[in-house]
């Protein structure tokens, strides 16, 4: 029934309609997990599918970059400020010795000039995930908290079908 209304929609506005939405979603979902690498891989599709399929002339990709990056690098100030918070807090609970230490030298900005770069380039997907974590994390605590019992007897059931030689 599904695929029906997919094939009828994609018919209708064209497959870039369907496309970009998923992948903007992915890019979100992925954010939410740190994926930062895939992340800017849809962000690349997502770019790509703009210039060829809307026929965006590079010129003006060009020129959105122009106030694109700034607004990333303001964004990856404060991400980062949100992270070093959140990381001194995870800090001051663990115990003195070599993971604490680690933890504090992975803190710095040079360790994290991937994730800080990252953060520049795909500034508006981690803004969105920030603003929907919340809700994010609900529905992972849901799958891994409320219906837990119910993967396990379903895994359970699975288990007590294989036949032992």
């Amino acid at each position: 029934m599904f695929e029906f209304f997919g094939l009828i929609a994609t018919l209708v506005m064209g497959w870039a309609w369907i496309l970009l939405p998923a992948l903007v979603l992915l890019a979100i979902f992925l954010e939410h997990h740190s994926r930062h690498g895939w992340v800017l891989f849809f962000g690349l599709c997502i770019l790509g599918i703009s210039h060829f399929y809307f026929a965006i002339p590079i010129i003006t990709l060009l020129l959105y970059s122009a106030g694109y990056i700034p607004v990333g690098i303001l964004w990856s100030f404060w991400r980062y400020k949100r992270h070093t918070t959140t990381m001194v807090d995870r800090i001051n609970k663990m115990d003195p010795g070599h993971y604490r230490q680690e933890a504090i030298r992975k803190l710095h900005p040079m360790e994290m000039i991937g994730t800080l770069v990252t953060w520049i380039m795909i500034w508006p997907f981690s803004v969105i995930e920030n603003l929907i974590k919340d809700i994010l994390s609900a529905i992972e605590s849901l799958v891994t908290r409320v219906f837990r019992g119910v993967y396990h007897r379903i895994y359970e059931k699975a288990l007590s079908q294989i036949k032992v030689k």
